[in-house]
């Protein structure tokens, strides 16, 4: 059985679909180039994206658990955003984020599906023991961030490149 991983959107500042450079989901939503990343996104999604994504670019994170409306799996995806230049590269991965909300979305309610009661996210508070462990394991992982968004940086120049050079070439 194929694996679906995830989508990469190319959106504008404003938040509109430019481009679906590769998705795993194709029939997951019509055809977003054109309109809001939001559009297709169920009520409860769509209120945390917005909230998320007007405090883009000042606090990055990632935003987990964001479902499209007429998904009939229910499928979870994490999103994530880069911004290159005067436009946004949209990540959505069916990985599941073992996050809590970030904290400047923790007074937005959100729910599993539209029926499902509002359950707050609990935070586990760490006891004095784990603090060293737990700074060290931060300052690796903001280590594997930046990689990851160095990788990204250099995939974006990659592909610009190959479509300015498949679009140059002489037929």
């Amino acid at each position: 059985m194929e694996r679906k991983n995830g989508m990469v959107w190319r959106c504008s500042l404003e938040g509109t679909v430019l481009e679906v450079v590769s998705t795993d989901f194709p029939n997951l939503a019509p055809e977003p180039a054109g309109k809001s990343f939001m559009e297709g996104l169920s009520k409860s999604s769509r209120d945390l994206a917005s909230v998320w994504f007007q405090k883009f670019p000042a606090s990055v994170s990632l935003l987990p658990n964001v479902r499209f409306a007429n998904d009939p799996t229910g499928q979870a995806f994490t999103v994530g955003l880069t911004k290159v230049g005067e436009e946004f590269w949209m990540f959505w991965s069916t990985a599941q984020a073992m996050l809590p909300l970030p904290p400047q979305l923790s007074g937005t309610h959100y729910q599993e599906d539209e029926q499902a009661n509002t359950q707050p996210h609990k935070i586990w508070e760490p006891d004095l023991q784990h603090v060293e462990l737990l700074e060290e394991l931060s300052r690796v992982n903001n280590e594997l961030v930046n990689a990851r968004r160095e990788l990204i940086r250099q995939n974006i120049e990659l592909h610009r490149i190959h479509r300015k050079s498949s679009e140059n070439k002489p037929t």
